[in-house]
């Protein structure tokens, strides 16, 4: 699947530029927005869609408390349902988590939980370990993102798709020189990956637009 970040500043650009992507799924990135009034229009979304509000400690760009950062997200799941997402990092604390974890799941909406590391990629065995603890914590869905110094961590990070995972992976190298597996994750079994709607429209370094992704993928498959 290809799931597109939106990244709007305002609530009602956020639903319109959603219903517009030509994507499998949307990520709504609540923490781009310059207020939270208004989430009931998340309901009018017509499409599958992953909840999020990434902190700045996580490369996001929230900055209030995490009290503010888990009512934002309980509010918001009271306007998904059972084919949506709510995705929460890892380093959230547990009463967080499984707080945001127990109302989505008593809506039937699937859970990420994901880790980022913006300074460099582990071995496979530390990978693994992290994806064990997003499944120990609740995770329906494991995602791992990390940064990498040449294209061996790229492959290190692809490899790990290769393991008898015991829950579905998001599996990302990220920046310019981990581009290569926003299309080969995918390819490898990764759940998702992510691809923006256009440039400047991009979540993160080395994400393709959709239509790239589209295109790599039926060039590899052909």
């Amino acid at each position: 699947m290809i799931c597109a970040p939106i990244i709007e500043q305002d609530i009602e650009m956020m639903v319109k530029s959603a219903n517009l992507a030509n994507s499998d799924l949307i990520e709504l990135r609540l923490d781009y927005l310059n207020n939270f009034a208004g989430l009931k229009r998340i309901e009018s979304i017509n499409k599958p869609k992953i909840i999020t509000c990434m902190p700045e400690w996580e490369g996001g760009l929230f900055c209030g408390t995490e009290r503010e950062r888990a009512e934002i997200l309980l509010e918001s799941l009271k306007f998904c349902g059972s084919t949506d997402y709510v995705s929460v990092e890892l380093k959230t604390g547990k009463n967080f988590l499984n707080e945001v974890a127990s109302a989505a799941k008593a809506r039937k909406i699937k859970v990420i939980i994901s880790h980022h590391d913006f300074e460099k990629t582990p071995g496979i065995e530390e990978i693994l370990k992290i994806i064990g603890l997003e499944k120990q914590a609740g995770a329906d869905i494991a995602k791992v993102a990390f940064t990498p110094k040449n294209y061996g961590d790229v492959l290190t990070v692809l490899s790990v798709l290769n393991n008898n995972l015991k829950i579905p992976v998001i599996a990302i190298s990220m920046g310019e020189l981990g581009k290569i597996s926003r299309v080969a994750g995918l390819l490898m079994g990764s759940y998702l990956t992510f691809a923006s709607l256009g440039k400047g429209k991009e979540s993160a370094g080395g994400q393709m637009s959709v239509d790239e992704v589209r295109a790599a993928l039926k060039f590899f498959k052909n």
